[in-house]
């Protein structure tokens, strides 16, 4: 008993201690620093780079296609029914292109927002139960945790839905400990459920019943499920969720099956129709957790530390109540996409990151007040990987030193099987030791950012200067961010066709027909950067083909004996071509009508005139050939 009391008094004695040193460390210098980092990281980095083909682009012309039809109900993708997916996230980014305008800062605003938003909803969530120092770490955590911000370089939802899932738990949280009245918090907690339904499909309400079900079982009180106000809550879910549902489906009679059939339950178990992304290997999805959350996931062993046994659970007080529900929120969003087995990407875990990052902040600032010393010894490791990381970026540096380059990047890049590109990390798989030729900056800068940010962060750590050295890291990783992103640009013409568009730009005419090969995804930032629909030449399959069926779809599906009459005709066609079908387009252009108008990234662009020349006015324009071409252009 005695041994007890002394080691608490220590224990407290040691917490007053850091308490006092981080005096500096107010609930107003932590929300100030994490709103620093957010804009610095997430603002700092939204108008660049341009926006990538596939589901970059592609989400960004839906959202588009909302300004100019006035159509908030049903999304189009080239004039293309797409019932696939929720609304809110296209929502967002139209409101931001009617404020800002049609750009890439525009397309990125809604997200960067959520995420400085969830980084505070994070520290406040975190500081209310566990002190400012956790509060800070934890919005630290989702700042600069890797894969938050890879994530959020394209356009998907995952940073609002994470920032709604966090909500949810904190109003419950909130009204659960009894700092919140019930009715707001509960009621908030619906509010948020809906929004998280209408911005994520039906795991934005699974998700997070499913995990208060499991968090009132384990703790044994479901005789509290009444303080919940569960008939008001549900209509108030109910009032916030349905309209949307309700007008689509009656404005687009396959809307049911499309969306809440296809999209959700025949994806799960691998039998979407057309089939989508292949299943990550659960082990490389499991393990790629440590990157996602790198270098916060070094201190792992931080969220083992005081976690509460299972026999404690019924009786638990609030911090460890907290930390109960933050780790059957991770887990159960973890474990429900390792039983699934159809389409498994790598963010569709994003939902439980901000969990898993509370976890580790909280861990990792109970450490520090604490004073372990296997802290600084997990930091000195981190040193080490960010020795051995300069290192290898060094030698990619040097190898690459005499590599000449001629023209971008694509052609120091070794392309994959096709079937490979089915993983959204794929593209990865391509470098090689020459493509560093053209990426010495952002190279250069990473190597830096690694080698002295986490040095100066074990040099500190060692000195006892525990929140200097945690700023640092974090630091190190926006300035990573920042040479990331750099690389993402130079990647650019290879993953995007705006460099391709902007060659070729110049020569597009009102009346020309704008055309490309294959389906609508792989050259999707065409049709971004254009601000034109179009004609798609053999490429009615995957995301567009369940909206090409309506009767009333515009008749913008071209096969091959539909597509060489425009080509031959009177009217003036550009034909964009991803590097992939290159081949099997010109295997139909007839070579003496076909002009090779310009090339970037491996994409190429065609016209069947030379660069500049007018159109050949004696040409019969009401033959069949030209009105074909004008029954597409009348669509637009």
């Amino acid at each position: 008993m005695v041994e007890t009391d002394v080691s608490n008094f220590l224990l407290m004695n040691s917490t007053i201690k850091a308490e006092e040193q981080a005096g500096w460390l107010t609930r107003k210098a932590g929300a100030l620093i994490a709103l620093f980092f957010g804009c610095v990281i997430y603002l700092g980095n939204a108008g660049f780079p341009g926006l990538l083909d596939d589901a970059d682009a592609s989400h960004a012309v839906v959202a588009r296609e909302i300004l100019q039809r006035h159509d908030w109900v049903i999304l189009y993708m080239n004039g293309i029914r797409y019932l696939m997916k929720a609304p809110l996230h296209y929502w967002a980014v139209a409101a931001s292109y009617a404020v800002l305008g049609v750009n890439e800062f525009a397309t990125r605003l809604p997200v960067a927002l959520a995420m400085i938003g969830l980084a505070l909803l994070v520290n406040e969530f975190a500081r209310r139960f566990f002190g400012v120092r956790a509060g800070l770490y934890s919005a630290l955590a989702v700042l600069t945790g890797a894969g938050f911000f890879l994530f959020t370089r394209i356009m998907i939802p995952e940073g609002i839905y994470a920032l709604e899932f966090t909500a949810v738990f904190y109003f419950f949280l909130r009204g659960w400990t009894g700092s919140l009245p019930p009715r707001i918090a509960y009621w908030g907690a619906a509010v948020m459920s809906a929004l998280a339904m209408l911005t994520r499909g039906l795991v934005g309400v699974i998700f997070p019943v499913g995990i208060i079900v499991l968090f009132v079982i384990a703790t044994r009180a479901w005789k509290r499920l009444g303080e919940m106000h569960l008939v008001s809550s549900t209509l108030i879910f109910l009032v916030v969720a349905t309209p949307w549902h309700l007008l689509a489906s009656l404005r687009a009679k396959t809307f049911f099956w499309s969306y809440f059939i296809n999209e959700h339950f025949k994806r799960a178990v691998g039998t979407r129709f057309p089939p989508d992304y292949e299943a990550v290997p659960l082990w490389l999805w499991l393990g790629a957790h440590l990157i996602w959350l790198f270098p916060w996931s070094i201190f792992l062993m931080a969220v083992c530390k005081g976690f509460p046994p299972v026999r404690t659970w019924k009786n638990l007080e609030a911090p460890q109540q907290v930390k109960l529900l933050l780790a059957l929120w991770g887990g159960f969003i973890l474990l429900f996409f390792s039983l699934t087995f159809g389409s498994r990407m790598e963010y569709y875990s994003f939902g439980a990151w901000p969990a898993i990052a509370m976890l580790l902040g909280i861990g990792l600032a109970r450490a520090e007040e604490e004073g372990l010393r296997w802290i600084k010894y997990i930091q000195a490791a981190l040193a080490a990987v960010g020795v051995l990381l300069a290192g290898v970026l060094i030698t990619m540096l040097v190898i690459s030193a005499k590599v000449e380059v001629h023209g971008d990047i694509s052609s120091l890049l070794e392309r994959q099987e096709q079937d490979v590109y089915r993983v959204s990390m794929a593209h990865f798989l391509d470098l090689t030791p020459q493509a560093f030729a053209v990426l010495r900056l952002p190279a250069a800068m990473a190597a830096v950012a690694f080698l002295v940010g986490l040095g100066l962060s074990w040099w500190l750590r060692r000195r006892n200067r525990a929140i200097a050295a945690t700023l640092t890291m974090a630091a190190t990783m926006a300035l990573f961010f920042f040479a990331a992103n750099i690389a993402l640009g130079v990647f650019g013409p290879y993953l995007s066709s705006k460099s391709l568009v902007e060659k070729v730009r110049v020569q597009i005419k009102g009346e020309d027909v704008l055309a490309i090969y294959g389906e609508f995804d792989a050259s999707s930032s065409v049709g971004f950067y254009t601000g034109r629909r179009l004609l798609i030449w053999n490429g009615r399959y995957n995301n567009l083909l369940p909206g090409s069926q309506y009767p009333d779809a515009p008749p913008i599906f071209c096969k091959d004996e539909e597509f060489l009459p425009i080509w031959q005709g009177a009217q003036r066609v550009f034909l964009f071509v991803p590097s992939e079908k290159r081949s099997d387009a010109e295997k139909w252009l007839p070579a003496g009508g076909r002009y090779l108008i310009a090339e970037s990234g491996g994409k190429a662009a065609y016209s069947n005139r030379p660069a500049q020349q007018p159109l050949r006015s004696s040409e019969d324009t009401s033959s069949i050939n030209a009105a074909i071409a004008n029954r597409f252009l009348a669509k637009k």
